[in-house]
């Protein structure tokens, strides 16, 4: 199996390579699912992480032509869980806790629906630098739910402290900002940041070794898509802009 995997800061790449050899690629965008497919040929694409805002996102297009083609497409974690939430119908595959929240609609134990992409966006510099981020929303639930599953904070401190995250841009939502903004006592302040520390969550890390475990373990054949692909003007128009650019 040749698996083309587009990661970034949900998972350290050296952690990654050491649970499946894979062809590791930065956070996906547009045009880079093409790409993969006419480079490299592989028979599975798993998305991780991606770009976006400044950046076009990873078209929908390009992943049911991947599908098309016969290459399975997985996603999970961040960009990954949104376009497998978006097609599983279509037949890319979704893995792990974000995903499936993505397609309840929520994330429990909060009650509140659970659809925003400021939930796995982040923030983040190069590679070089490690990648170096923002907190992601979802992390943040996770952390805030093994907290109080520790007895730490409460059910109502729980869902106080995810409201003021939520609030906050995700650009600037760090754990510090988060524990600085939320009205809570002095001292569960302070136990919280020293716990947080050494105990946080990060669910899209969870998610991505789940994945890559998973894709590790399968031994299934791609299964044809339930669609028929349309290669529409705009379709063949990216494609060729694409072999204008090699």
């Amino acid at each position: 199996m040749s698996l083309c995997v587009f990661l970034g800061p949900s998972l350290p790449l050296e952690e990654a390579r050491a649970i499946l050899p894979a062809t590791y690629l930065p956070p996906v965008k547009r045009g880079d699912v093409l790409a993969a497919v006419q480079q490299h040929d592989p028979t599975t694409i798993a998305i991780v992480d991606g770009y976006f805002e400044a950046v076009p996102s990873v078209w929908h297009k390009e992943l049911l032509w991947a599908l098309d083609r016969g290459v399975s497409v997985y996603g999970t974690a961040s960009m990954g869980a949104l376009r497998a939430a978006e097609l599983s119908q279509f037949g890319m595959v979704g893995i792990g806790r974000i995903f499936e929240a993505y397609v309840s609609g929520r994330f429990a134990p909060f009650d509140e629906p659970f659809e925003d992409d400021d939930e796995v966006a982040v923030v983040h510099g190069p590679a070089e630098i490690g990648y170096a981020a923002s907190d992601a929303m979802v992390d943040v639930r996770a952390t805030l739910a093994a907290a109080m599953e520790a007895g730490l904070i409460d059910g109502h401190a729980m869902h106080a402290i995810a409201a003021t995250a939520k609030a906050i841009f995700y650009k600037r939502r760090t754990w510090k900002g988060v524990l600085e903004a939320a009205d809570l006592p002095e001292s569960i302040r302070l136990a919280l940041r020293e716990w947080v520390g050494d105990n946080r969550v990060s669910q899209k890390r969870l998610d991505t070794l789940t994945l890559l475990r998973h894709l590790g373990d399968r031994t299934d054949a791609p299964q044809p898509p339930p669609f028929r692909f349309e290669r529409t003007l705009l379709w063949e128009d990216a494609v060729s802009a694409r072999e204008g650019t090699e």
